[in-house]
């Protein structure tokens, strides 16, 4: 019996040792790739992420998408719209059916800046929700592509804030208060979420020679169902996405990339309440596993 301790003794002797060699060569390789791909990921997703109202969660869309589109012939127009609902529903996104009035909308015009200054006078309810930076914010850009949302705050649990008026002495006007009359409350967590109601992009049809049906889809799944921006000078590094389609530089993708794809389902897999620095580290995370963990995987599909 005195031969067990010793052995025991040996035994954990030999796993110190194994622990403490040190990495091999395939190691120090995948963790460096890992490194570089973790910033570049960073990198990306602070670029194109339109970063939410003060102590709003990043929005998202929760109610069903009924997808139009205008200015496309309806050939090119049908094989658009089947591609981006497939997207919704790879996203957890309902698609409504035939004869659904269109909440979810696909232009294509002459000069898309014009367009917008002229729905915004004969439409002003579709910037309603918009501030003023936030309008100035769709301008940017080259002027390839334009696109914006119609947002809501709600309670967490998706129930629309009630209006109440508050009471007021005789002598001071009546006011009117958003309450957020939710069956749970708490003080600890926001509880809040920011619902996309309606979602618009709008392409300038001199920058649409030369992409393909699938690469204008992508790109519009990715403004239309996150609020995101373009990429005007290429991703950073080895990193691609769909939103470089008309970056000035470098090659656009063929369609979303492993990178759009972490990021859309990183977003949607995010609590409602999530702030909108938690896509950061989501991104990366869904990337890396869909990237280093899968065999097999490519950048594009």
């Amino acid at each position: 019996m005195a031969a067990l301790p010793m052995l025991i003794a040996c035994g954990s002797a030999i796993d110190a040792r194994a622990q403490s060699s040190p990495p091999s060569g395939d190691e120090i390789v995948v963790q460096a790739e890992l490194e570089k791909a973790e910033r570049q990921v960073e990198a990306l997703t602070r670029e194109i992420t339109r970063r939410p109202r003060t102590d709003k969660p990043i929005s998202k869309r929760y109610s069903a998408v009924c997808v139009g589109v205008y200015g496309l012939s309806a050939d090119f127009a049908h094989v658009l719209i089947s591609r981006i609902e497939e997207n919704a529903r790879t996203l957890g996104i309902h698609v409504l059916g035939k004869g659904c009035q269109v909440n979810t909308l696909v232009a294509f015009t002459n000069d898309s800046r014009a367009e917008i200054e002229r729905l915004r006078k004969a439409e002003p309810w579709l910037f309603e929700t918009l501030l003023d930076y936030e309008y100035d914010r769709i301008l940017r850009g080259n002027g390839a592509a334009q696109a914006w949302h119609s947002t809501q705050v709600k309670g967490a649990d998706g129930k629309p804030f009630r209006t109440e008026m508050l009471p007021c002495p005789p002598a001071c006007p009546p006011r009117a208060a958003e309450i957020n009359d939710q069956a749970f409350a708490s003080n600890i967590s926001q509880q809040l979420r920011v619902d996309i109601e309606g979602s618009i992009v709008v392409f300038d049809n001199a920058h649409v020679p030369g992409k393909s049906i699938q690469q204008l889809a992508d790109y519009a799944s990715m403004r239309l169902f996150a609020p995101t921006d373009d990429v005007s000078n290429g991703a950073p590094g080895e990193m691609s996405t769909i939103l470089s389609l008309f970056a000035e530089d470098g090659d656009a993708p063929d369609g979303l990339t492993a990178f759009d794809r972490a990021y859309l389902g990183a977003l949607y897999k995010l609590p409602a309440t999530a702030r909108g620095a938690a896509i950061h580290d989501a991104t990366w995370a869904a990337y890396r596993q869909g990237r280093y963990e899968i065999a097999g995987s490519s950048d594009t599909d």
